[in-house]
C-alpha cells in the first residue's frame, strides 16, 4: 500500500512540472515572435547635417552722433596787474583787496592821497579863470579898435587887436585842457576794478608809497575761463565747425556748459595732440545758481562730434582683423572687409554693406570660409545705443 502511494505521488507531482514546463516554453516562443514579427523595419529619411552651427543677430545699421571725450584744467583767460597811473602814497585799501577776495566792476580797490592832486586842480580852475577874464579884456580892446578904425581904410589885423583876441583863445583852451588833465589825475587817485575779479595777490600796504605803473596787486576775470584741451588727430577729424555750443563740462558733481572756441594753432611737442580752447562763462557762479568750476580744478568735457550716416556698428569682440562675418539669406558665410571709420567705447563703426538682408554673425566656426554653408541655430538682438540716431 505504502509503495502504490509513493508511487502516485510521484506521478502527479511530475506532471505538474512537465505542464509548468510546457506554458513557460509556449510563452517565451510567444514573446519571441511578438519581438520578432512586431518590430517596424526603420528607414533613413534625413541626411545627417554636418554644417558648422553659427549664431548670428540683426545688423544694426545706423546715423550715428559721434562723441569726443576731452580732458583738461580750468585756467584764468585775463589776467591784470593792479597798478596806479600816478606817483603816491597809499592811503586806503578795500577789505576784499587780499588773495581770494572776490570783487565786482566797478569796486574801489585803493586809494592814494589825493591831498597833491586835488591843489593842483584849483591851481588849474585858477588858471581858467585868468584866461577867461583875458579873453573878456582882449575882446573888449578889439570892439574899440573897430571902432577907431572903421573910417580908416589903411587899417590892419594888429590894429585891430586880432592876434592878440586869438592868443587870448588860445590860452582858454589850454587852461580848460590843464583843469581836464588835473581832474582825471584826481580821479586817477582811485583804482577801480576793471570787471568782476579774484584778487590773485597783493603786494602793498597802507602808507607805502608807489611809484607811476608799479604793480601793487594782480586780478584775474571772472566773466569767463578757459579749458585748454587736448585733442588727437583721430579725434579731430570729427569735429563740427567751431565756435560749437553746449559743449558738456563736469568735474565731480558739478556740470556746466561751455563753448569750444578755437584751435591755439599749436601742438605738443610729447604727445603731437592739438590744443584748443573751451570757453566757460561766469565760472565762479557769480550770477547764476549753478555750482561754481574753480581756477585749477581738473575738469571733463564732452563734445558732439560729426554725425555719421548709414553706417554698421559691431561690437569690437566681432572684429577679426578689420573684418566681420555675415550671414545671407541661403545660410552661408560672407566675409566683410571695410576701413573702420570710428572705434568708440565697445564697439566699432564700419560702412554699411550693400545688402541689408545679411546678418551679423556672432558665433563662427573655428575655421570660417568665405562661401561656406553653415547651420543657424539662434538669432540674438542687439540692444541699441544711445548714439545711434535711427
Amino acid at each position: 500500500m505504502a509503495t502504490n502511494k509513493n508511487k502516485s505521488y510521484y506521478h502527479t507531482h511530475t506532471g505538474r512540472i512537465l505542464v509548468l514546463l510546457a506554458v513557460l516554453i509556449l510563452g517565451g516562443s510567444a514573446c519571441a515572435a511578438l519581438i520578432i514579427f512586431g518590430k517596424k523595419e526603420v528607414t533613413l529619411t534625413q541626411p545627417l547635417d554636418t554644417r558648422p552651427k553659427v549664431v548670428a543677430q540683426p545688423l544694426t545699421i545706423v546715423n550715428y552722433q559721434t562723441k569726443i571725450s576731452l580732458s583738461g584744467v580750468l585756467q584764468p583767460a585775463e589776467k591784470t596787474d593792479v597798478a596806479f597811473e600816478l606817483n603816491g602814497k597809499i592811503a586806503w585799501l578795500n577789505d576784499k583787496f587780499i588773495e581770494g577776495g572776490i570783487v565786482k566792476k566797478g569796486d574801489i580797490l585803493a586809494k592814494l592821497d589825493p591831498f597833491d592832486y586835488e591843489t593842483e586842480v584849483k591851481d588849474k580852475q585858477a588858471s581858467l579863470a585868468l584866461a577867461q577874464a583875458n579873453l573878456s579884456e582882449e575882446l573888449a580892446k578889439a570892439a574899440v579898435a573897430k571902432k577907431e578904425w572903421a573910417h580908416n581904410p589903411n587899417s590892419t589885423a594888429l590894429a585891430l587887436r586880432k592876434p592878440q583876441v586869438e592868443s587870448a583863445k588860445a590860452r582858454l583852451k589850454a587852461a580848460q585842457a590843464s583843469l581836464e588833465r588835473a581832474n582825471k589825475n584826481l580821479s586817477r587817485t582811485q583804482y577801480y576794478a576793471p570787471f568782476d575779479a579774484l584778487i590773485a595777490s597783493r603786494t602793498t600796504g597802507l602808507g607805502q608809497v608807489v611809484s607811476k605803473t608799479q604793480a601793487l596787486g594782480q586780478l584775474i576775470n571772472l566773466n569767463y575761463g578757459e579749458i585748454h584741451v587736448p585733442i588727437a588727430g583721430f579725434d579731430r577729424a570729427f569735429l563740427p565747425a567751431l565756435p560749437l555750443e553746449n559743449v558738456q563740462v563736469s568735474a565731480n558733481d558739478t556740470l556746466r556748459t561751455g563753448t569750444l572756441t578755437r584751435h591755439l594753432g599749436r601742438f605738443s611737442e610729447q604727445t603731437r595732440m592739438a590744443y584748443y580752447v573751451i570757453k566757460i562763462h561766469d565760472p565762479y557762479a557769480l550770477y547764476t545758481a549753478q555750482s561754481p568750476l574753480y581756477f585749477g580744478q581738473f575738469v571733463e568735457a564732452k563734445v558732439n562730434g560729426v554725425t555719421l550716416n548709414n553706417v554698421l556698428k559691431v561690437p569690437q569682440a566681432q572684429l577679426r582683423n578689420n573684418a566681420v562675418w555675415l550671414l545671407d539669406a541661403n545660410q552661408t558665410l560672407a566675409k566683410h572687409s571695410a576701413p573702420i571709420i570710428r572705434k568708440e567705447q565697445d564697439f566699432v563703426l564700419l560702412p554699411a554693406p550693400l545688402e541689408p538682408h545679411y546678418q551679423l554673425v556672432t558665433q563662427l566656426p573655428e575655421y570660417p570660409q568665405q562661401g561656406m554653408r553653415v547651420n543657424l541655430q539662434a538669432v540674438t538682438v542687439q540692444l541699441a545705443d544711445k548714439g545711434a540716431k535711427q
